[in-house]
């Protein structure tokens, strides 16, 4: 829908008109309902392949880990194979996990993607994982942030259009080695300090028992805003976000002119936005503030779609946002990483990183179609 610099994650979420973005595409995973859960029949033969038997070199929570293996790597079913567990917070049914994943080719053990050149996918661990991967929802609930696990299978899901586990890929076929690092988990929503409310143009903000949120505008809110406002309705206790973070937010935005919700994800998983990405008067306005923080954000016209939005759909004049900051990281810039393609180019891991993105949607569109849609 807009320009693109680089890749943004983005999660399915309640509405999907449109995004405080400039820059829209998905990034190696589908992180709504479910993972990606890839597979690519990669030819060869071979017996049944465990990923015990597999030789793993974790490079810590930020860096891509190599894999050693016997080729082909052939899945007799789906198995999930926990590497280790992390040192942090416990895991459990109804966080939203920060993951890291790189995808081997079974066949030859090559580096097919990785989201370590740019953002860790949003995971939620709940039902929709519960039910549609429970091998590794097993593995996951109860293990601590900083964990690895490794997962394969022999589903092909770009011959089902359903979630059925049915194989479809006969025995001895070389299935895709995936390898995932849980570098950390989101609130869940804001949390610190509560603040009074400041701002004339705000009536109210309140979120639902099912965590929706409803943005309502005074009616005497006067003449749209020539400058960027801002004020944190609660102000969190985390790291401060930092000019070229990735954001990891819920919110609801609403036109100033007549006060018309456009887009909401309050009630779904969160959404990863880089700052380098958004409208100017996210970026400026979410600069600074805290981990934790639920922030107002009222931006002119100018700092939000400007001249641009009649022409492509996003709305027109001074908007108004809250936004739930549930997390961030930095945004990493794309360089060569240690796999099992070690001498592969960067250029070449961003080829193979696209390659997988585009496979990795079809995948999990197909897994998420009982399930979740976008």
């Amino acid at each position: 829908m807009y320009a693109v610099k680089k890749s943004v994650p983005q999660p399915n979420v309640t509405s999907t008109k449109v995004k405080p973005v400039k820059k829209k595409s998905a990034l190696f995973a589908s992180s709504g309902a479910v993972l990606a859960l890839l597979l690519s029949a990669c030819g060869g033969s071979g017996d049944g392949s465990s990923l015990a038997d597999v030789e793993y070199s974790m490079n810590g929570a930020t860096a891509e880990p190599s894999v050693s293996f016997a080729t082909p790597f052939a899945a007799n079913g789906t198995e999930a194979h926990k590497i280790e567990d992390g040192d942090g917070a416990t895991i459990e049914d109804g966080d939203s996990l920060l993951v890291d994943a790189t995808v081997f080719n079974g066949a030859d053990g090559s580096s097919l993607g990785t989201t370590y050149t740019d953002a860790p996918m949003i995971i939620p661990v709940g039902e929709d994982l519960k039910n549609a991967a429970p091998e590794l929802y097993d593995i996951l609930v109860g293990s601590k942030v900083g964990m690895s696990f490794s997962y394969s299978t022999n589903i092909d899901t770009e011959s089902t259009s359903t979630a059925e586990a049915t194989p479809t890929v006969s025995a001895g076929t070389a299935t895709n080695v995936e390898v995932y690092t849980v570098s950390g988990k989101l609130l869940k929503s804001a949390e610190g300090t509560e603040n009074e409310k400041k701002s004339s143009a705000l009536e109210s903000f309140s979120v639902a028992d099912d965590g929706t949120a409803t943005l309502t505008l005074s009616a005497d809110r006067g003449d749209a805003p020539t400058e960027l406002y801002t004020e944190d309705l609660i102000t969190g206790s985390g790291a401060a976000v930092k000019a070229d973070d990735t954001v990891y937010v819920n919110y609801v935005g609403v036109t100033w002119s007549d006060g018309t919700q456009f887009d909401s994800n309050f009630g779904a998983t969160p959404t990863a936005l880089s700052l380098n990405g958004v409208i100017e008067g996210w970026k400026q306005g979410l600069e600074g503030k805290t981990v934790g923080s639920r922030v107002l954000l009222v931006i002119p016209s100018e700092l939000a779609y400007g001249e641009d939005a009649a022409t492509t759909g996003a709305p027109e004049g001074a908007l108004v946002f809250v936004v739930d900051i549930l997390g961030s990281s930095p945004t990493r810039t794309a360089a060569t990483s240690p796999s099992a393609s070690a001498d592969a180019s960067a250029t070449a891991t961003a080829d193979a990183s696209a390659t997988a993105t585009e496979s990795a949607s079809e995948s999990a569109s197909a897994e998420a179609t009982a399930s979740a849609s976008e």
